[in-house]
């Protein structure tokens, strides 16, 4: 039995994960109790058997150390989440300290430690660089996630060098070079979490070639790299998101339409989203049972 195991039959918590300013956390935690007072009913008021195999499972995660590349949007609730369980941060930038810094914030304020450090995926020396200065602080990462990403529109006929370059350098090397030179100071045990797309493994969209191709070649990637570290005990696997938040580009009304899009009728809005995809880092940041998977979690848009 795993943590996804214990997201079934949770529908109060699907209500405080949808009620408006709900974090991860909160979610995470009205879960816990769901699960406890429903599992102490049916055995008839004894020790939650669910409640400790949900503890046990996180525990796994306390005092380890997490590297999150591209900590925006999203990756901010992701690293809260993970220092809130123990976890030491670090947070790698290309140019801007400021969403790093804050990531680093997040984790002291959870009592953890964080470092902010800058570096540039798509360039292996940077990498190598910016592992030999963690390596001051900690001495090994247990868990990589691979969060640094582009997402512009274009139109097929205006594709251009620049448009490719920006995609490969972010999508392809941005996540091949943490992994290939993190890993190295990964013991066994330790999980790397990549982030494809929905398009990897369901319907494509127009517009965006240049990110749908090179988020593919991440969900092939993940597998890859799944067998090249498997007899090192390393575990691999990816996110293919849908709509999670809102993309800049993207007006309110189009975004509302892109979630009435799906074929799956059940209301959703971003804090549930959010709250769903942390959840869902949580079990690849423990699973043991499986690597080489890419892992929908698009709001049924595959339907």
């Amino acid at each position: 039995m795993d943590l996804l195991l214990h997201l079934d039959n949770m529908s109060p918590v699907r209500s405080l994960a949808r009620t408006k300013g709900a974090s991860p956390t909160e979610f995470l935690g009205g879960l816990k109790h769901h699960q406890e007072t429903t599992l102490r009913k049916d055995l008839g008021g004894a020790t939650s058997y669910g409640m400790n195999i949900l503890e046990k499972q996180l525990s796994k995660l306390k005092g380890k150390t997490a590297w999150i590349t591209g900590g925006k949007r999203v990756g901010q609730e992701v690293a809260k989440i993970l220092a809130e369980q123990g976890m030491n941060i670090v947070a790698s930038y290309r140019s801007s300290s400021k969403e790093a810094e804050a990531i680093v914030k997040m984790a002291e304020n959870a009592g953890a430690t964080g470092l902010a450090i800058q570096a540039d995926v798509s360039s292996r020396d940077s990498m190598k660089k910016a592992v030999e200065l963690v390596a001051g602080k900690f001495t090994s990462i247990d868990i990589l996630i691979n969060m640094a990403s582009v997402f512009k529109p274009v139109e097929f006929g205006n594709i251009t060098e620049a448009d490719w370059k920006a995609n490969i350098e972010a999508h392809i090397l941005g996540t091949f070079w943490p992994t290939q030179v993190i890993s190295a100071i990964m013991p066994v045990g330790s999980h790397i979490i990549n982030i494809a797309d929905r398009t990897s493994l369901g319907k494509v969209y127009k517009g965006y070639l240049p990110y749908v191709v090179t988020k593919s070649a991440v969900a092939s990637m993940t597998k890859a790299v799944a067998t090249e570290l498997a007899g090192r005990g390393i575990f691999v696997n990816a996110i293919a998101p849908g709509p999670i938040l809102r993309p800049d580009d993207i007006t309110e009304k189009e975004w509302a339409g892109i979630r009435d899009s799906s074929a799956l009728k059940y209301n959703i809005d971003d804090d549930e989203a959010v709250a769903q995809f942390a959840l869902l880092v949580l079990y690849l940041s423990t699973v043991t049972m499986a690597s080489g998977y890419v892992y929908p979690l698009d709001q049924g848009q595959n339907l």
